[in-house]
């Protein structure tokens, strides 16, 4: 494939409850972009379960028909995965190039990944020299920082098989937390807002990444989705699943108590507060630095007054993302409120459809 950063590709983010496609095209000012594509497919119950599709034909069938639907003029694909199947840690090395940690890498890495060296991809990306329990004066002597990612090549497949299937080619496999930075990247300044917590409110996991001045320092994928709310609501009330869509956005049916909705809702991301709370403290200890600001994103992001229960909690200041919000986008071409409406479901692909192919 002769393939250059000015390539077009198409974004396609394979979530538990639904696909979204996006293509952004470049602007000419740095950092900007025009939404070109954009529309999201619903999945039936079960398709993918914790991250894994489980219904194979299921997923090709909605890819092509939401890339024949958008009307997608480029086979080029680049998709994204998470859950327990990736490791990410930053650790560190001795000092070498970037050429010699490439053939070093599999060893350095090996002590750090709970699966057979074998079976995983890795990469890096070098973050600069050490430094002495966050001592920003002191360098930790001949060592440097990488970020390493490893994810098991069967997860990798796994998303891979299905675009090639419909019909696409897949240049680049992201990850869901990596695409995060990416989309706030669009509207916020991430390098001059010291440790943020962007947190993705999946379907079957929160995506915790925190941020410090614009680098990723920690991550962690709870095995904990909106999913968990939604049978908790079905199950109280007797609802169907497009009527808890509803109660989530605080649309409330004849005969439904609205607080007793609030209740099972805040109650049901009790586990998940606790397992993020364990991640600031994580943080805070090993950094010597406190989280001072969530952004919040996925489909648990459009729940009516999630922010201001989440701020409450965790004591900080919480901002539901609007990914769309630094990009160009044409009333002529789409219905600005709906995508406006979407637009916390759409973050992964809007990172995602930032990427461009290189040799990197």
């Amino acid at each position: 494939m002769f393939l250059s950063s000015k390539t077009p590709l198409v974004a396609l983010d394979v979530g538990s409850h639904s696909i979204k496609l996006a293509q952004l095209n470049p602007l000419s000012s740095k950092n900007k972009y025009e939404l070109t594509s954009f529309g999201i497919m619903p999945l039936p119950e079960d398709t993918i379960v914790d991250g894994v599709i489980k219904n194979h034909d299921e997923v090709v069938d909605a890819v092509t028909r939401l890339v024949k639907a958008e009307k997608v003029n480029t086979r080029y694909a680049v998709a994204s995965v998470s859950g327990e199947a990736v490791i990410i840690k930053k650790i560190k090395v001795p000092q070498m190039s970037a050429e010699e940690l490439q053939d070093s890498i599999a060893e350095e890495a090996e002590q750090y990944i709970p699966f057979d060296i074998d079976d995983v991809a890795i990469d890096f990306q070098i973050l600069g020299p050490s430094r002495n329990g966050g001592d920003e004066e002191s360098e930790d002597g001949d060592m440097m920082d990488i970020l390493l990612v490893a994810v098991q090549r069967e997860m990798i497949y796994n998303r891979t098989d299905v675009l090639i299937d419909a019909g696409l080619k897949p240049v680049i496999v992201d990850l869901d937390v990596f695409a995060m930075v990416n989309a706030v990247s669009l509207s916020h300044d991430l390098t001059e807002m010291g440790a943020v917590a962007l947190i993705d409110l999946g379907e079957s996991f929160t995506h915790v990444n925190i941020v410090l001045d614009g680098v990723t320092a920690y991550t962690r994928d709870i095995p904990v989705g909106g999913g968990y709310c939604s049978r908790r609501l079905m199950s109280t009330f007797d609802v169907t699943y497009s009527q808890v869509t509803e109660l989530k956005a605080g649309k409330m049916p004849a005969g439904i108590d609205s607080d007793k909705v609030v209740e099972v809702i805040t109650g049901s991301f009790d586990k998940v507060l606790d397992e993020i709370q364990k991640c600031f403290e994580f943080f805070s200890t090993t950094s010597s630095m406190e989280v001072e600001k969530v952004i919040l994103t996925g489909g648990g992001a459009m729940i009516h007054g999630v922010d201001g229960f989440f701020s409450e909690h965790l004591k900080v200041p919480v901002e539901i993302i609007d990914p769309l919000k630094g990009i160009k986008v044409n009333s002529r071409n789409f219905d600005k409120a709906t995508i406006a409406e979407l637009a916390p479901l759409s973050t992964v692909a809007l990172g995602l459809a930032t990427r461009r192919f290189d040799y990197q």
